[in-house]
C-alpha cells in the first residue's frame, strides 16, 4: 500500500502544480503603454540659449508635439509617458466552474507623464528650456490597492 502512494507521488505533484498555475494565471493581465520617445538630458546638451533655433532643435530631437504662444514667447512642448497596469480577476477562477460569475478585479495602474519645454524669443532662438517633471520611482497617478 505504501509503495503505490510513493509511485503516484510525482503524478500527484504534477496535478497540484498544474492546478496552482491555472489558479494563479487564470485572471492575470499585465499591460504597458509607452507614448512618444523620452527626451534625455544627453539629447539636449547641444542647446545654447540665444543661439539654438527651432530648426536645429527639430533636427536633433524631432518636431515638438505642440507649439503654443505665451506671454514670454512661443513655447515648444515635447510630451511622453509610460503607463503600466496589472490586474488579477478573481471572477475568472469562478467562471471555470460556474456558468456566470461577476468580475472581481484587483488592479494597479501607474501613469508617469513628462514634458520638456522650450521657450523661444522673437527670432525663434531658444530663450529658456527645462523639464516639467523628471522620472521618479512613484508615478503621478497610482491607483490602489498595490
Amino acid at each position: 500500500m505504501v509503495t503505490n502512494v510513493a509511485a503516484r507521488f510525482p503524478s500527484i505533484r504534477l496535478v497540484i502544480s498544474t492546478l496552482c498555475i491555472l489558479v494563479l494565471c487564470a485572471g492575470c493581465s499585465v499591460r504597458r503603454v509607452v507614448f512618444n520617445d523620452v527626451v534625455t538630458t544627453e539629447q539636449i546638451n547641444f542647446i545654447r540659449i540665444g543661439q539654438t533655433t527651432i530648426l536645429e532643435l527639430a533636427d536633433h530631437i524631432g518636431a515638438p508635439d505642440e507649439v503654443t504662444e505665451s506671454e514670454f514667447g512661443a513655447v515648444a512642448l515635447y510630451n511622453w509617458s509610460d503607463t503600466k497596469s496589472a490586474a488579477l480577476d478573481f471572477g475568472a477562477l469562478a467562471r471555470l466552474v460556474l456558468p456566470y460569475a461577476p468580475t472581481l478585479t484587483l488592479n494597479k495602474t501607474g501613469i508617469t507623464p513628462e514634458q520638456f519645454h522650450v521657450v523661444f524669443g522673437p527670432q525663434w532662438t531658444v530663450r529658456a528650456y527645462g523639464f516639467s517633471r523628471r522620472t521618479t520611482e512613484e508615478p503621478v497617478v497610482w491607483f490602489w490597492p498595490f
